[in-house]
């Protein structure tokens, strides 16, 4: 096959309208008939996004993944396409697993294309995402009900594929399965390594990459990879930041879904907790310098504090009465906390994108946002060894309030 006609597969916002249209009858949203238009879903790097939508208002979701990083474009960064059947086979599996509950944690996928590496799925029109929620206005009940419907998602996900629960046999095949290792070595590269290789000023200002933090990341890199603890081994997500959750908030009514899992591998559950947590130190950070009314402030930054509570103490709860052993737990909430920093450290070393936790137009306030990061970090990575999940609240709390 030429390139040509390779790039003629690839959907733009001229030509998705026409292929929901064509695959109308497999996709049963729509009528065949139905007047179609089209918008691109910016902020996405990996794949193609957009939204169709016909005039009577029902509106679907089309994701596509291309052989390369569609942000850098064909002639860029090469990446196989066949990611995406790792994301449609875990939102199937997850289905399967959640079962009645499925509709509460991940959205409907309708359709899947694999000769094209396109899936159509529920358009959460009315949904925010996670990460946006965090960084407006928190309060203790949503996040506390947010939280704990995300720690019971994790729990129960992890626990039904956790290597202590499942043969041997089982364990092996989900660990080739979903060895994912081209993605997984992205985020080996630019999560675990790129950060501190570069050296950044930021270094030199009350945080250190000195040999004994880059013993803890190495130790956390080994983790991610699938090394180490073949007994504390569960179904992941993989990058599942708030980026990577929507969230529907109305009144007393909160809800939550799962969205974008194509970087999921068998590994340490601690990885899924921590990516969610990173989000809630960087959101606590930012409400700290993003406020100048110090009650609102502190009301804010509590909020999220208890949303790690209620996230952790859901998750530990679900796996405690499914038969985790209290030995492993603790691992998890040990790492849980060592990936939350480490994500949170490559962010404020300006290593994550335009993500807008640490985003100030005040050069200044931006300054003094990323050493508190840093410090939280700083704080958190050695000592979460012996206290855990309430060393990561303690700093918070301590340096945001």
């Amino acid at each position: 096959m030429s390139d040509d006609s390779a790039e003629t597969k690839i959907l733009t916002k001229d030509t998705v309208a026409n292929y929901v249209t064509q695959h109308a009858s497999q996709i049963n949203v729509f009528p065949p008939d139905a007047a179609l238009t089209a918008d691109v879903i910016q902020g996405g790097n990996v794949n193609f996004a957009f939204c169709v939508r016909s005039s009577c208002g029902k509106a679907v979701f089309v994701k596509q993944a291309p052989e390369y990083v569609a942000v850098f474009g064909p002639d860029g960064l090469p990446l196989t396409s066949t990611r995406i059947q790792k994301e449609v086979a875990i939102l199937e599996l997850w289905t399967s697993i959640l079962g009645d509950e499925a509709d509460k944690y991940i959205p409907k996928v309708f359709y899947f294309d694999d000769e094209n590496k396109v899936f159509v799925m529920e358009f959460l029109e009315t949904f925010d995402l996670l990460d946006h929620h965090l960084v407006s206005t928190p309060s203790p009940s949503t996040e506390i009900s947010l939280g704990t419907q995300l720690g019971g998602f994790m729990a129960k996900t992890h626990l039904l594929t956790h290597s202590s629960k499942v043969s041997p046999e089982r364990a092996a095949l989900l660990t080739r399965e979903y060895e994912n290792r081209a993605l997984r070595d992205i985020q080996l590269e630019y999560v675990f390594t790129k950060a501190y290789k570069e050296n950044s000023e930021h270094t030199s200002k009350g945080f250190t990459v000195d040999d004994a933090f880059l013993a803890e990341i190495n130790t956390l890199k080994a983790r991610y990879n699938g090394e180490g603890s073949p007994g504390n081994l569960s179904l992941c997500h993989g990058d599942l930041h708030p980026g990577s959750v929507m969230v529907k908030v109305c009144d007393d009514d909160a809800q939550v879904r799962v969205i974008d899992p194509e970087f999921t591998v068998y590994g340490p559950p601690g990885l899924d907790v921590g990516s969610l947590l990173s989000g809630y130190i960087l959101a606590a950070v930012h409400q700290s310098y993003a406020n100048d009314d110090d009650g609102e402030k502190a009301k804010h930054v509590l909020s999220i504090t208890k949303g790690i509570v209620a996230t952790w103490e859901t998750y530990k709860s679900v796996m405690t009465k499914g038969g985790i052993s209290e030995e492993v737990i603790r691992e998890i909430e040990v790492e849980s906390v060592g990936f939350a920093v480490a994500e949170a450290c490559r962010t404020a070393l300006g290593f994550a994108g335009g993500r807008l936790w640490l985003q100030f137009d005040d050069p200044d306030v931006k300054e003094a946002a990323v050493q508190s990061a840093l410090l939280i970090v700083q704080r958190c990575m050695t000592a979460r060894h012996t206290e855990g999940m309430q060393v990561l609240v303690n700093g918070i709390i301590l340096l945001c309030c």
